[in-house]
């Protein structure tokens, strides 16, 4: 089962801006809608590749993005099973 970061933000807004962040630094990056195992709510989560998590952080909050929400899971069959929140 692969491991993924998923960042949530407080608006649409903000995962965009982040998304731009991310593919604009060259890192994988990509926007795909809430998973329920994270939150209730609807809206976008980032998905990070673990192997850029730091780098991606410190490049979200130098560009001045409100991060929500940092949650380590697993990915298997289009589920998410939550490891780890933040």
């Amino acid at each position: 089962m692969p491991e993924v970061v998923l960042l949530t933000f407080p608006s649409t807004y903000q995962a965009l801006k982040a998304e731009k962040v991310i593919q604009g630094a060259g890192l994988t990056g990509r926007l795909i809608p809430m998973p329920r195992e994270v939150s209730s709510l609807c809206g976008l989560a980032l998905e990070l590749d673990p192997t850029v998590d730091e780098e991606a952080a410190k490049l979200l909050i130098a560009a001045g993005v409100k991060l929500e929400k940092r949650v380590k899971a697993q990915k298997e069959r289009g589920r998410f099973l939550i490891l780890e929140a933040d």
